[in-house]
C-alpha cells in the first residue's frame, strides 16, 4: 500500500507542474479577458489543491525528527491590528502565487534528489510554530541518510542554547544539499504550512521541543513565540552565526511584542525583512545586529 500512495503522490507532483507550466505559457501568450481570467483562477486553485494532497501523501515517505512532542501552554490570543491582517493576508496571497510560479521547481527538485542522492527525498520535522501548536515541517532532504546519527555528533558540535545552527561546510551537508540550503529552495515546501497552518512568510523559526527545553534556560524565552513562526525572520538576515543565542532570542522577542503592540507596524517591518532577505540570497550581505535592532525600533510606533 505504501508504495501505492508514493506512486499516486508522484503522479498528482508531476501533473501539477506540467499543468501549472502550460498554463503559465496560456497566460503569457494570450490576451486575457474577463471570463477567461476566471477560467484560469479556477484551475490555479484545483492544481494547488491537488498539489497539497500530493505532499501530504510524499510526507509520508520522509524521515521524521525523533524529538518528543507533548503539550504546551497556550500564546494569549492577540486583538484585531490592522498590520497584523494585512500581514496574514499578503502570507496567504504571496503563498498561492509563489506555490503556482514555482510548481514545476517543486517536482524538480525531488526528482534530482532521487536521482543524485537516492531516497529518501524528503526530510520532516515535527517543530512548535506556537507554544501551544506543533506541525509537520516538510523540507527536501539536504544532508546524507545517516545525519542523525551519533557518529556526526551535530548536538555535541553545532547546538548552541536551544539553536542547532549547523554550517553549510559541515560534512552532513550533500553537494546539492548545500546548493538547496543556500539558495533557500529547501524551504519552499514550508508553503504549504503557511496555507494550511497559520505559519507566516516572515516570522522567528519554528523549533522542535528538544531546542525549547534548552531555551527555557532564557528569561522571557517564551516571547519569541507570541508571534506566527515564519520561513525567514529578523534573525536570518542578520545571519544565524553572527550572533549568539543570547542576541538572537532577543532580537526574536524584539519582533514578536510588534506582533503584540498596539501601536507597532509588523507589516511594515516584514516588506524590510523580505527585502533584507533577497538582499542577503543576491549578494551574501547581512544585516547588522544594531541595524537589526533600529530596523525593529523604527516601526515600533514609540517615542
Amino acid at each position: 500500500m505504501s508504495r501505492l500512495y508514493r506512486l499516486l503522490g508522484i503522479v498528482i507532483a508531476v501533473f501539477c507542474a506540467v499543468y501549472g507550466g502550460q498554463i503559465v505559457r496560456q497566460i503569457m501568450a494570450t490576451e486575457l479577458t474577463y471570463q477567461s481570467f476566471w477560467h484560469y483562477l479556477v484551475r490555479v486553485f484545483l492544481i494547488l489543491g491537488m498539489g497539497i494532497v500530493g505532499v501530504l501523501i510524499l510526507s509520508n515517505f520522509s524521515v521524521y525528527n525523533p524529538s518528543e512532542v507533548i503539550g504546551t501552554p497556550p500564546t494569549p490570543e492577540v486583538g484585531f491590528k490592522l498590520s497584523n491582517q494585512l500581514k496574514r493576508i499578503t502570507d496567504v496571497g504571496v503563498a498561492i502565487v509563489l506555490l503556482f510560479v514555482l510548481s514545476p521547481i517543486l517536482i524538480l527538485i525531488p526528482v534530482l534528489i532521487f536521482i543524485i542522492e537516492g531516497y529518501p527525498v524528503f526530510y520532516i520535522s515535527k517543530r512548535y510554530i506556537s507554544l501551544s501548536n506543533c506541525v509537520s515541517v516538510l523540507k527536501y532532504r539536504t544532508m546524507v541518510r545517516d545525519a542523525t546519527s551519533p557518529k556526526y555528533r551535530l548536538r555535541e558540535r553545532f547546538m548552541r542554547s536551544g539553536y542547532l545552527d549547523i554550517p553549510l561546510s559541515c560534512e552532513v551537508y550533500t553537494p546539492l544539499g548545500r546548493i538547496l540550503e543556500r539558495t533557500q529552495l529547501v524551504e519552499i515546501l514550508q508553503l504549504f504550512n503557511v496555507l494550511l497552518h497559520g505559519m507566516s512568510l516572515i516570522g522567528n523559526r519554528p523549533l522542535p521541543l528538544d531546542n525549547i527545553k534548552l531555551l527555557q534556560n532564557f528569561k522571557g524565552w517564551e516571547h519569541r513565540f507570541d508571534s506566527p513562526a515564519g520561513l525567514t525572520g529578523i534573525t536570518q538576515v542578520v545571519g544565524k552565526h553572527n550572533q549568539s543565542p543570547e542576541q538572537r532570542l532577543e532580537l526574536e522577542c524584539m519582533y514578536s511584542k510588534l506582533y503584540k503592540s498596539e501601536t507597532a507596524n509588523i507589516f511594515r517591518c516584514d516588506i524590510w525583512i523580505a527585502y533584507y532577505t533577497v538582499r542577503m540570497l543576491l549578494t551574501g550581505k547581512t544585516l547588522s545586529i544594531e541595524g537589526a535592532k533600529e530596523l525593529i525600533r523604527s516601526v515600533s510606533g514609540e517615542e
